[in-house]
């Protein structure tokens, strides 16, 4: 094989243990299952706010659109569902939709040899579900933001991202899975 290949594919190789073991240490923690109470209220609620949290410096640096593109992409994908009525204020509201994008920083191990680390900054969307009257939180549903380098294929993993969300959303909707009877 030839050597310009050779090097760079046993880097990576090399790295890649490293970086699978510090994707693990910083995944979102699961959620956990929604209690019947918070299943209940979000089925019910006819009408939400969306509250853009904001985004942290760092995590609009690979997400075309700028500083309120997870705010923007969530509301034309729950306006596209229709399932509830997007209002101005919320004093509207039965429930508060609150996106925000964060990240954290990563010490991945350098290759053998080397006393350098690489340091990666893996995304994060986080909506947290609120009652109006006391902006307590309901529930919160954390993934992963995709993000890339290139305009186009940073685009297209935001997109994905937000897809993914409005389907978590989707299934607290519906509540838990129903079990048949035989």
């Amino acid at each position: 094989m030839n050597t310009l290949i050779r090097r760079p594919l046993l880097s990576l190789c090399l790295l890649l243990p490293f970086l699978t073991i510090a994707c693990l240490t910083v995944a979102p923690p699961p959620s956990p299952p929604p209690s019947p109470e918070v299943i209940a209220r979000v089925t019910s609620a006819k009408k939400i706010f969306l509250s853009n949290g904001g985004e942290e410096q760092q995590f609009v640096q690979n997400i075309p659109g700028g500083p309120n593109e997870a705010y923007n992409e969530l509301y034309a994908s729950l306006k596209q569902w229709g399932r509830f009525q997007l209002v101005a204020s919320p004093a509207q509201a039965d429930l508060i939709f609150e996106i925000r994008g964060t990240e954290r920083s990563a010490e991945v191990a350098g290759n053998p040899g080397s006393a350098q680390g690489v340091t990666y900054f893996p995304a994060f969307l986080n909506l947290s579900i609120l009652d109006p009257s006391t902006q307590s939180s309901l529930y919160a549903i954390t993934i992963w933001a995709g993000r890339d380098t290139t305009i186009p294929k940073g685009k297209i993993a935001f997109t994905k991202s937000i897809e993914t969300l409005t389907d978590r959303i989707k299934a607290v909707v519906s509540g838990p899975a129903q079990t048949s009877q035989p």
